[in-house]
């Protein structure tokens, strides 16, 4: 039996959506093999749900049809799992209906995640014929050695193959996803990845730094000293070679762990990061819609069932001012002062003012042209600076 908590959403005043934009996101939660490191809701040796869970995805887009009137939708984002793990009918059948039902813009932008070895030349026709203008390729380091290390089942040469496919195919806007901080990882490994992710010549590289997740094997394997992570000065050089490397071969960085060739910036992620509106479908989806969270569950099986939009949380100014400041911190170019202002009738500057004269004086923020920001410095310490700017 379905459940959800929507009846009291609709009975407002307020309709729920308004005349603005708004991203989408599918979550696919199938893998081929479950990675060492990884805590998201993802599950392998489960092929034998895809089509039931495919209908049940499609259904629940079909149930936010009408509430997508008057929305346009600018970008979608097919995650996971591995989406490409979906038979070629299971994928083609869910990007004609994204398309049936969504409203999407001329220029939408179309993104679909993939682990090498997933991807096939006639997958990937199709994809592109279906659509789909950016490919999120799973690479993650570029030595075997390492990969093998965190339960990665494809090799370099698969990575090299998916990016060679997709260009062939008529994918121009190509990211690889690295990571940095490894097991057994040197900043010379990092150096020989950076440089082997930057021959692909990709649009887009994100590269994040491990997090080593309570609960995972990971997490087993170093609390019993079976592998050693980079110590954390070991893992901010590794950053710091990242914007250096990076920017030299052309690719800015415009948040923490992302960096893009001219024009070519994650249009999807910076919904997030600028907290605009996005409706999630699929087990374990989260969605803000005008400053409402809600979220499906994480079970497989629970989802399949019908439970949808569960945990509906409307979020109060206060959280909104602080969610503002940390996500818009995370980008390069910071938090727009005036946006702020007119958003929360409040001035940043003047009520933090002497938080800000300390953070300025230790050279972890700038101020310029309305934007507060992070500066190297700050963003190495995030969370640090955070911690004063909120209290």
């Amino acid at each position: 039996m379905q459940t959800s908590n929507w009846g009291a959403v609709q009975g407002n005043a307020a309709p729920l959506f308004q005349q603005k934009n708004l991203s989408l996101y599918l979550h696919i939660p199938f893998c081929k093999s479950k990675c060492l490191y990884c805590d998201f809701a993802s599950w392998a040796n489960q092929d034998h749900w895809m089509a039931d869970y495919v209908d049940a995805l499609l259904s629940e887009l079909d149930g936010w049809r009408a509430k997508l009137e008057g929305r346009t939708v600018q970008t979608v984002y097919i995650g996971g799992g591995t989406p490409t793990l979906l038979p070629i009918n299971l994928l083609e059948k869910i990007l004609y209906h994204i398309r049936k039902v969504a409203p999407l813009a001329p220029q939408a932008e179309i993104t679909i995640e993939a682990n090498p070895g997933t991807v096939t030349r006639e997958k990937l026709t199709m994809l592109r014929q279906c659509g789909v203008n950016r490919l999120s390729i799973g690479a993650q380091a570029m030595e075997d050695r390492l990969l093998k290390g965190i339960g990665r089942i494809h090799t370099v040469a698969e990575t090299c193959e998916a990016v060679a496919l997709g260009r062939s195919c008529g994918i121009e806007n190509i990211n690889l996803d690295l990571m940095i901080g490894l097991p057994e990882q040197s900043g010379r490994d990092w150096f020989q990845t950076l440089e082997a992710a930057i021959a692909l010549k990709p649009e887009h590289i994100s590269a994040y730094t491990l997090i080593v997740e309570e609960g995972t094997p990971l997490y087993a394997l170093v609390e019993r000293g079976a592998v050693t992570p980079p110590d954390e000065d070991e893992t901010i050089e590794m950053q710091r070679a990242a914007i250096d490397r990076l920017q030299s071969a052309g690719y800015a960085r415009y948040e923490i762990s992302n960096y893009a060739l001219p024009d070519r910036e994650c249009r999807h992620n910076l919904v997030y990061w600028l907290r605009g509106d996005y409706l999630g479908l699929g087990c374990a989806a989260h969605s803000m819609i005008d400053n409402v969270r809600f979220e499906n569950p994480r079970s497989l099986q629970a989802y399949l069932r019908g439970t949808r939009a569960i945990r509906r949380v409307p979020l109060s100014r206060e959280e909104r001012m602080e969610e503002t400041l940390m996500l818009s911190t995370r980008l390069i170019r910071g938090m727009d002062l005036n946006a702020y202002r007119r958003e929360f009738g409040e001035d940043f500057v003047a009520t933090h003012t002497k938080t800000l004269d300390r953070l300025l004086n230790m050279g972890l923020v700038e101020i310029h042209a309305n934007h507060l920001y992070l500066t190297q410095k700050g963003l190495e310490v995030q969370n640090a600076v955070l911690v004063e700017l909120l209290a």
